[in-house]
């Protein structure tokens, strides 16, 4: 029985519309749950707890507007009706999560919470208050997919170049990439859904086709209603760290050319042999972190005009 139908079942009881076997159900399935221990998430019972007395109340309004005398026996009814639908709509809800906990994971934010998630690939991801995030105990061997489902979030995604990673929305907007940084905020009662990319490249496409290529300091905002987007020039105030110990500088130029969606020329094969131990951020230039490694390894480069293209030479 689904919770609509559990719902319906309990509207014919209350109303005493129930035939008797209906009513030897209802009263059969409460002596079941009764007795049977329900544990759920705190959030999520004061949500049912709140709908629940919220009927109560309008039932007994309208059993107080057809008699005179509010008869006792028809408030432990309705309370007792009104408790049975709140069991049922909690068990409800965890007989689903469990069925769903075999294969996802579903983290939730209080509304003044934050968390931080790491996930099966090494991602990380930091969930804002009143967030809901799902994703699977194990990425395929193709492809990494999970859910924002609501609110705020930072991912600061790992570098796999077979296995994408996409971030699908409540709202029907999808971000894909392959390794970089990034802020999503997707409220179900916003008209707006806003992607920030802090460093390195994102597609974000909904399912009429891409709406948009954004890379470092660029966010898109979408309109829910007319479905929309448009992208803009917009810093973010979250910094991201990337550190290298002993890594070549082959592995040094393909982070950086992620992190800045740039592209860099070693001259010489053998330059990318050359170990690196150093660290940098997302608040520095392309040309300052170039500068820093040429000074390391006594070498020299330049930059495009365009300073989206640069050569590193001995």
């Amino acid at each position: 029985m689904t919770e609509e139908q559990a719902k319906e079942l309990l509207r014919k009881y209350l109303d005493e519309q129930a035939n008797p076997q209906e009513q030897k159900k209802v009263e059969e399935w409460y002596a079941k749950l009764h007795i049977e221990e329900v544990e759920v998430a705190a959030h999520r019972r004061a949500t049912i707890s709140a709908q629940m007395f919220a009927q109560l109340q309008v039932a007994m309004f309208q059993e107080q507007k057809t008699a005179k005398v509010f008869k006792f026996q028809t408030f432990v009814r309705v309370a007792a009706a009104a408790l049975l639908l709140l069991t049922i709509g909690i068990t409800i809800w965890k007989l689903n999560t469990k069925v769903q906990s075999e294969n996802q994971l579903t983290v939730f934010t209080g509304s003044k919470e934050q968390k931080r998630v790491i996930l099966p690939d090494g991602s990380v991801v930091v969930l804002g208050p009143s967030a809901k995030l799902c994703y699977p105990k194990i990425f395929a061997s193709n492809s990494r997919q999970i859910e924002l489902e609501e609110g705020e979030a930072f991912f600061d995604i790992t570098h796999q170049e077979k296995r994408p990673f996409t971030v699908h929305t409540s709202a029907g907007v999808n971000i894909s990439v392959l390794g970089t940084s990034f802020k999503i905020k997707s409220y179900q009662a916003s008209k707006q859904l806003e992607v920030a990319v802090v460093t390195g490249k994102v597609a974000v496409s909904n399912p009429k086709g891409e709406l948009g290529t954004l890379v470092k300091d660029e966010s898109l905002t979408y309109d829910k209603n007319n479905g929309r987007a448009a992208i803009r020039k917009s810093k973010t105030s979250a910094v991201i760290k990337f550190a290298f110990d002993g890594a070549t500088l082959d592995q040094v130029v393909t982070k950086l050319q992620y992190v800045y969606s740039i592209k860099i020329l070693l001259n010489d094969s053998a330059l990318g042999k050359l170990k690196t131990t150093a660290s940098f951020s997302s608040t520095q230039s392309p040309e300052e972190i170039l500068d820093i490694l040429c000074s390391l390894h006594h070498l020299r480069f330049n930059a495009s005009k365009n300073h989206k293209s640069f050569k590193i030479y001995r």
